[in-house]
């Protein structure tokens, strides 16, 4: 029997995604569970990569049981279709995210298809494998402050800016994860944590001062703004992000600012 799916956003590929679906008398967790290579899962969500019409998409299903969320998901509210929205108006900017295909609303809450990237991986797993000093570390650093800083520019916080949400495709680091991007004005508080928290990362992976230099300089030269100026903005966060890292997981690595 066809299950019940509404296309909510990308006509095309959510009527493929539906197909797909409906080829199965499974649920869409059981569904996901043969048919994707699951990347993360908890009580909350699912995601994973899938072939769909012989190319690598993303594909994230949002556990919403709540009648009264899925009727504002219905009605073009909720995170998905914010993040959707978020990654149409970047890419329209010229920032790296992965290209949003599709929303659908299904009985276990909502789908959302993105395009699924080539490379090898996000930033938090490639690291352990790059010498110091190599250059596809270099450019990797030079990247992420570009991107950052093109986000941020175009009036975004991304909201999550860790190390496992930055991905690598051998060219340029894209932002992923985009659940809690949201509009942000240049030199706002929002994009002042997102700095902090990808420095802690930096920190807690050893990067070194001459890593974090290229992104930095990187990011400062497309925001357009002083080092001083920056730097004073982050830290408060920054400080607070240490402290309640040393209470969780006790030392986090060397300080770069």
């Amino acid at each position: 029997m066809r299950r019940r799916a509404r296309i909510l956003r990308g006509k095309t590929w959510a009527a493929l995604l539906r197909d797909e679906l409906a080829r199965s008398t499974l649920g869409t967790d059981e569904w996901m569970e043969q048919h994707v290579r699951i990347l993360r899962s908890d009580a909350n969500s699912r995601s994973g990569l899938l072939r769909l019409e012989d190319q690598a998409c993303f594909v994230k299903l949002y556990r919403i049981p709540s009648r009264w969320r899925r009727t504002l998901l219905g009605l073009g509210s909720g995170r998905p279709l914010r993040s959707f929205k978020a990654a149409r108006d970047l890419r329209a900017r010229g920032v790296a995210v992965p290209r949003p295909l599709a929303c659908l609303l299904v009985r276990e809450g909502m789908l959302l298809l993105s395009e699924g990237l080539s490379g090898d991986g996000n930033l938090a797993e490639l690291w352990r494998q790059q010498p110091p000093g190599a250059p596809e570390a270099m450019a990797m650093m030079r990247s992420i402050g570009e991107n950052l800083a093109l986000l941020h520019r175009s009036g975004y916080a991304h909201g999550s800016c860790r190390w496992g949400n930055l991905v690598w495709d051998g060219r340029r680091v894209y932002l992923v994860d985009l659940d809690r991007a949201f509009k942000s004005p240049l030199g706002s508080m929002a994009q002042a944590q997102d700095l902090a928290r990808f420095t802690l990362n930096a920190e807690e992976r050893h990067i070194g001062p001459q890593n974090y230099e290229l992104f930095l300089s990187a990011y400062l030269q497309g925001i357009d703004e002083s080092r001083r100026v920056v730097i004073e903005r982050m830290l408060p966060f920054l400080y607070r992000f240490r402290d309640n890292h040393l209470v969780d997981y006790g030392a986090h690595g060397q300080r770069l600012v």
